[in-house]
């Protein structure tokens, strides 16, 4: 049987030494004007010749950090903005990744219910018969409630995939409704619970289980209280970089023996020259993230 996502992930993590990945968030506007002029895009592109500049610059950043880190992370909205062209870059962006030996967290934040949900999950997870948005691993919400969970743990398990339920995020209009407390618990604390029972149930050889959590590092208090109750679950981790979260949110997310959770920067990582007088170029995308690994490191020794 193929090992489980979490195995290979924490084999990855241990191999490469870092636990941080890399969003793939390929925005137009965030790019190099030079870079694009060279690509021949601008205000009168096509929807097709924007989606291929926006693949042609992911294989820009995959040849920078491709040996560096255990993972990528494609937010899905930002190919849907090109429509049917988008999608074919996302493909292309997956295959891309998977050639360079990477795993692939896929973004997706999808949470129906029934027969819809079942047809999300084998849209991304399935592995038979094969699909060309088959992910590694995807995040979802949980709203709509255990219907909504379920179909997505159930293929997660059958296929030995990865599930992150968006349950403390990173951005701060969430706490209006992670934060709504019922009785004396918060509510993303209520959802931790309806994660627990199918995390428990798909424990691999790591001691780890791939149906996890994404906890924000923008909150360190929430993410010691989720650590705690899930302590075998794998946590996705933003907030770090452009959304400032800090040394206490990372290290609360991991547990003693420095594992447990994947730190994931996106816009610090694709676009150097918008945080220094660098370009954006192969060298600065991946001193940009040597720059990360050694400051996520240096706070979980």
């Amino acid at each position: 049987m193929k090992k489980l996502f979490v195995d290979r992930l924490i084999e990855q993590i241990r191999r490469k030494k870092t636990p941080c990945i890399v969003g793939l968030d390929p925005a137009l506007g965030r790019m190099p004007n030079r870079w694009l002029q060279r690509q021949g895009i601008n205000q009168q592109s096509s929807l097709a010749d924007c989606a291929e500049a926006i693949y042609q610059y992911n294989l820009l950043v995959l040849d920078a950090i491709a040996d560096l880190v255990p993972a990528v992370k494609p937010q899905s909205a930002y190919y849907e903005l090109f429509g049917s062209a988008g999608i074919v870059a996302l493909e292309k962006t997956i295959t891309a990744a998977r050639d360079r030996g990477l795993l692939v967290v896929l973004d997706v934040k999808r949470g129906d219910i029934a027969a819809t949900a079942t047809a999300y999950a084998q849209s991304y997870l399935a592995g038979e018969p094969p699909r060309p948005l088959e992910a590694d691993a995807i995040t979802i919400v949980p709203y709509l409630g255990k219907d909504c969970l379920d179909p997505f743990f159930e293929s997660a398990t059958k296929w030995g995939k990865g599930i992150f339920v968006c349950v403390k995020t990173s951005n701060p209009g969430a706490s209006i409704v992670q934060e709504q407390q019922i009785g004396d618990r918060y509510l993303y604390e209520i959802i931790a619970d309806l994660i627990k029972p199918a995390s428990d149930h798909s424990i691999g050889e790591s001691g780890y289980s791939g149906i996890g959590a994404v906890v924000g590092a923008t909150y360190p208090e929430a993410a010691q209280r989720l650590r705690k109750q899930l302590p075998n679950s794998l946590f996705l981790v933003p907030g770090v970089g452009a959304q400032g979260g800090g040394k206490e949110g990372i290290r609360a997310c991991f547990n003693p023996d420095g594992l447990g959770a994947v730190v994931s920067s996106s816009r610090a990582i694709m676009y150097p020259h918008q945080y220094s007088d660098a370009d954006s170029t192969t060298e600065t995308i991946r001193q940009a993230a040597v720059d990360l690994i050694s400051q996520v490191n240096e706070i979980l020794k």
